[in-house]
């Protein structure tokens, strides 16, 4: 008599493989289930809410649609009309509502009564600065803001306040809080106010505002342009480096070794005492290395929570220090959860339940900074925490693999850092044996000046060539990029937007002799003084070239960059810098009193960011500065062929991540619900091999691999799922 076999159902399968020890089932899940349930209204996607007459193409709207996809997020647009239609469906049918700033200016009452609605029936809200700010005749609404009950707070105050509704100032929040919204070691400050510094009372600053400009932003654009192309990195002259350098010579101070640690210890997560690493004062305990091998979060270097972390910061940025933000000046006692907060204003941000819903209110202008002030960080930090922190959707990795890393952008502005200080690295350290990392070269015989002959001669000069192909060959397979146009500083200072015919050519020279020695084109570049106009950035990707050091969005991840409401470039992406405050660059440490030991801090600092975040950020020296700040580096070193070694730290070219973010945005995925179970469709045209998602571990339960090939790991906040290859991947996970 034969027995008819009946398969377990999917609910019954994955029952029986959560029961089982996680450790067993992270590493490669494979699974061919018969039938799956039938696909149901999509949940995976966050809506942006436009008006009717919205353009697609707009700087308001494309800033948006633009950042979602950098991070990561699925985010589709609707009109209002759209919306009104779902009625009190829509709660159901949106998991996460974004109303945008500057797109969403005007609104009729029955839209602020629909998003009201949306809200209070339990849906995920996220407005956004002057988001219904005019009433659909445009007029600001009568006393206060239409959402000011919704919100918790009463904002444009036009009645009452007049020239005084908009606000200016430093943006404050605890370090725990920044680092939430993907700002990184070095990206704020300890805020001090300026009556504890001058002895005075502060002095706040308003920003003009009307019906006609209801943000005050219009009014302040060129002051906020003006910032974001102001050029720095003159700390990297050659003048100055040749002073420093001499006076470092005359003290003994070019000559300290980098300790090497060997790899051949076995380290495990039973593991109760580690090998302690340390330089000079900087301290490298064990609990970073514990917590990594054991798949847990980390907080910092001490593993505990520390003073700093409920200290006042201030958003700041590279040359300015704190970056002053537009917020409305809001009164009341806000009964939610304060993100941010300015000083002088009020709230900037927060969150507050309301009705069975939840609202973020974001009191800044995030697509305005962006798409006008190239300041990226705010709208990336807000998208990424409203997405997976407040709505818990399942997002696509920036990272290869899910894995944080960073890129080490080194600067060759002329021929002593070559031939001397990076000769002197590659004799008697071993720094540029570690990356690979992206090194960029100056290539013309002069620097400063015309005819001064400073520079390192590219073509000619056979101390220069050597000391290049020396870099070019070692091993780890340095990426070789071009650092501008010839002369450092000449087309650093002189380059501008009406200028190209004269340096133009300059640019072409550095690239010419840069890749006849190489052997083949370069893909990646940085500016000299962070120098570069519009016309230098399309010849650049017209060229090949598909990433860029950047002076603009400092402290975001790889970013396609903006200016003056234009996106920059179609597939080359920008790494911006991270500054540690007001400075970047070991030159700018030295000459304003920041230490190694606070220097070499904030690089294992940035380390543990990247890591945690599974995110990338880039840093950049020059070779005389980091020949005379080993001691700051080494740490930092060290610690990341720890990481390597176990799995959970890599060094990324600028190349990498632009190629790995081009195709990453040709991923086409989507996620369905039906019977309480998500299931995953992805798919590319040549490989998703290294793409990765992250479900919320308190949402989702075990995924399961339905067809292709992945595999599913964890940590503690998301399952991660990877593709291995193939150019089709489905994977299924239940619901909590």
């Amino acid at each position: 008599m034969t027995s008819k076999f009946s398969p377990p159902s999917l609910a019954a399968l994955v029952s029986r493989l959560w029961r089982r020890p996680a450790v067993r089932l992270a590493p490669l899940v494979l699974a061919t289930l018969a039938s799956l349930p039938a696909a149901a209204q999509s949940r995976d996607t966050l809506v942006l809410l436009v008006p009717d007459d919205a353009v697609a193409s707009s700087w308001p709207v494309k800033v948006w649609t633009d950042s979602a996809a950098e991070e990561g997020v699925k985010l589709q647009t609707m009109t209002s009309s759209q919306f009104l239609a779902l009625g009190s469906t829509s709660a159901a049918k949106i998991s996460g509502l974004i109303m945008p700033d500057s797109a969403h200016v005007k609104a009729s009452d029955a839209v602020v009564a629909a998003v009201k609605q949306y809200t209070n029936l339990g849906g995920k809200l996220m407005l956004v600065y002057d988001a219904g700010a005019l009433t659909d005749a445009g007029f600001y609404a009568p006393t206060r803001s239409r959402f000011s009950d919704l919100v918790g707070v009463d904002y444009t105050l036009y009645d009452s306040l007049r020239d005084r509704v908009v606000g200016f100032g430093p943006v404050v929040g605890t370090k725990a809080r920044l680092e939430k919204l993907s700002l990184p070691p070095g990206k704020y400050l300890p805020y001090v106010s300026a009556s504890s510094t001058a002895g005075t009372s502060s002095t706040t600053t308003f920003v003009p505002a009307s019906a006609s400009d209801p943000g005050g932003t219009r009014h302040m654009q060129s002051a906020i342009m003006g910032r974001a192309m102001k050029r720095i990195d003159a700390s990297s002259q050659n003048v100055r480096k040749r002073q420093t350098l001499a006076v470092r010579n005359l003290l003994g101070l070019n000559a300290l070794p980098v300790p090497s640690v060997s790899l051949s210890t076995k380290v495990s997560a039973a593991t109760s005492t580690l090998p302690l690493l340390s330089l000079s004062s900087v301290p490298i305990t064990t609990d970073f290395l514990r917590a990594l091998l054991s798949g847990s979060s980390y907080v910092d270097q001490s593993g505990t929570t520390s003073a700093a972390d409920s200290t006042p910061q201030a958003i700041s940025t590279y040359g300015y220090g704190y970056a002053d933000y537009f917020s409305y000046v809001t009164t009341g006692n806000f009964g939610g959860n304060v993100w941010l907060s300015s000083p002088d204003h009020g709230l900037v941000a927060g969150t507050r339940n309301v009705g069975s819903g939840q609202v973020l209110f974001v009191n800044m202008p995030l697509g305005y900074f962006k798409a006008i002030g190239t300041d990226s960080a705010p709208l990336h930090g807000f998208l990424d925490a409203f997405a997976r922190d407040v709505v818990k959707l399942p997002t696509m990795s920036v990272q290869p693999r899910g894995k944080g890393g960073l890129i080490y952008n080194w600067h060759i502005d002329d021929g002593d850092d070559l031939t001397a200080d990076a000769k002197y690295l590659l004799d008697s350290t071993s720094v540029l044996r570690r990356g690979p990392f992206s090194i960029h070269f100056t290539a013309g015989p002069d620097t400063v000046s015309a005819g001064d002959g400073k520079g390192m001669s590219l073509d000619t000069n056979s101390a220069s060539q050597t000391q290049f192909k020396r870099i070019r060959d070692l091993p780890v397979g340095h990426q070789i990029g071009s650092h501008g146009g010839w002369n450092h500083d000449l087309y650093g200072l002189g380059a501008s937007e009406d200028n190209a015919a004269t340096y133009l050519p300059w640019l072409e020279l550095n690239h010419a002799a840069v890749d006849r020695l190489n052997g083949k084109r370069a893909t990646e570049y940085s500016a000299p003084q962070g120098n570069n106009p519009t016309w230098a950035v399309n010849w650049l990707e017209n060229r090949g070239v598909v990433g860029m050091y950047f002076v603009g969005d400092t402290g975001a991840a790889g970013v396609r960059s903006w200016r003056a409401g234009n996106r920059l470039t179609r597939s080359m992406w920008s790494f911006p810098i991270v500054p540690l405050g007001k400075y970047a660059t070991f030159e700018e440490f030295e000459e304003f009193g920041i230490s190694d030991q606070q220097s070499g801090q904030w690089l294992l600092d940035l380390q543990s960011f990247v890591v945690n975040q599974r995110t990338n950020r880039m840093f950049y020296n020059h070779p005389p500065g980091a020949r005379g700040h080993l001691p700051a580096l080494a740490p930092m070193l060290q610690r990341a062929d720890w990481l390597q070694s176990m799995g959970k730290f890599k060094w990324y070219t600028m190349t990498e991540m632009a190629q790995f973010g081009n195709r990453r945005l040709d991923v086409q995925w989507t996620a369905s619900t039906s019977n309480g179970f998500a299931t995953f469709s992805a798919s590319h045209a040549s490989s998703l091999k290294d793409m990765t998602w992250l479900l919320p571990r308190d949402k989702y339960m075990l995924p399961i691999v339905t067809s292709g090939y992945g595999q599913v790991g964890y940590d503690s906040t998301n399952w991660i799922i990877t593709a291995n290859g193939g150019t089709a991947l489905k994977f299924v996970a239940a619901q909590r």
